[in-house]
């Protein structure tokens, strides 16, 4: 039940759209304006419980969910199974998928994704080696069949996923860069980022995918593809050290292809 009256205090990283909700004794956190397909996900257990949504006087939308006392993972906690279970049974939702189509979101091409990301971003445009990836890519754009299409996350980075303290249960969250396309765009970027190779095929088998050649040629698509991603968003924050870390990921991860 939404309380009558409750104290926001922004979250630190919350982009100002995250706050600490306290109304008497209970907590909640409270996101504005998220996304509308909250509600679904958290029914398949993968998000926390929203407990109630409410319009504002001004046209904004908030939703509350539990406040969890915990953490959110490092990188070197990605290895950690519940992550390939979260994601697979993302993926694996044929409700989901339905769900989203019927807000109207249609399907994202991988070619698409690739020229979203670079459209707005010159650096990727003049930097030699990145321009040399990026027309690469655009020579080997992944087939994408209407079958293979899930609803994926689209920002698994290591700070999207909380961690409950009492149950020890990992939830993923902030849901604001949610669409339909490939299931490798969450799964690229977890084994490109976070998984050392010679782990690759174990992770593939524990998300209940069984690895083989075109499957690699994907994971190195969409790979690349988180790269450029990471690097396109660090730039538009101006966050520098992070573009060159992400440059020499993606240098350093060309090198097993």
């Amino acid at each position: 039940m939404m309380p009558a009256h409750w104290d926001m205090t922004p979250v630190k990283g919350g982009s100002g759209n995250a706050f600490s909700g306290k109304s008497d004794e209970e907590r909640v956190f409270i996101k504005k304006n998220g996304s509308p397909f909250l509600a679904s996900i958290y029914l398949e257990g993968i998000t926390p419980k929203v407990l109630w949504t409410k319009r504002t006087a001004e046209g904004d939308t908030l939703s509350a969910q539990p406040w969890i006392d915990g953490h959110t993972l490092s990188s070197e906690d990605m290895e950690d199974t519940q992550i390939n279970h979260v994601l697979a049974h993302l993926h694996g939702s044929k409700k989901l998928v339905e769900s989203y189509k019927k807000l109207g979101s249609q399907v994202i091409s991988p070619e698409q994704l690739l020229e979203d990301c670079v459209k707005n971003t010159e650096a990727l445009q003049t930097n030699h080696f990145l321009s040399q990836i990026i027309e690469e890519m655009r020579q080997q754009i992944p087939t994408l069949q209407e079958e293979e299409v899930v609803v994926v996350h689209g920002d698994v980075n290591h700070k999207n996923w909380l961690v409950d303290d009492k149950t020890g249960k990992i939830y993923l969250v902030d849901w604001d860069t949610v669409f339909l396309s490939d299931a490798m765009v969450d799964m690229a970027h977890v084994l490109s980022h976070y998984i050392k190779p010679e782990k690759w095929s174990l992770w593939l088998m524990t998300s209940g995918v069984r690895p083989h050649s075109e499957l690699m040629k994907k994971v190195a698509w969409y790979g690349k593809l988180s790269f450029l991603r990471q690097i396109a968003e660090y730039l538009s924050r101006k966050k520098m050290k992070e573009v060159n870390q992400e440059i020499l990921g993606l240098r350093q991860f060309c090198k097993i292809f």
